[in-house]
């Protein structure tokens, strides 16, 4: 079995940063597409309608990535709390497994 974490509580609470972290940023992507505004402008309108489509692409990675890191880090924080139970050892953890 691998080590545990030292402090499974911070794998908690990093676990749930990231969840909160992707919510919120797939939230202001599709509120960012909501209040998408027509200037008039063809040009105008490219240049704009690009830069959007950009920033949220970028908030959909970064939302991706977070709950993919939380579903990662997930089962090391249940398995952390589990072995540091009264009687669980209480091991360094590996840094090879950490990343």
């Amino acid at each position: 079995m691998p080590p545990s974490h030292p402090r499974p509580e911070d794998l908690d609470a990093l676990v749930d940063a990231l969840s909160a972290t992707g919510e919120h940023t797939a939230a202001t992507g599709e509120l960012l597409l909501d209040h998408l505004v027509t200037v008039g402008d063809h040009a105008t309108q490219r240049a704009l309608d690009g830069m959007v489509d950009d920033t949220v692409d970028s908030l959909r990675e970064i939302s991706a990535g977070c709950r993919e890191l939380a579903l990662a880090i997930g089962p090391r924080a249940a398995r952390s709390a589990s072995s540091s139970a009264p009687g669980g050892e209480h091991a360094r953890p590996d840094v090879r497994e950490l990343r």
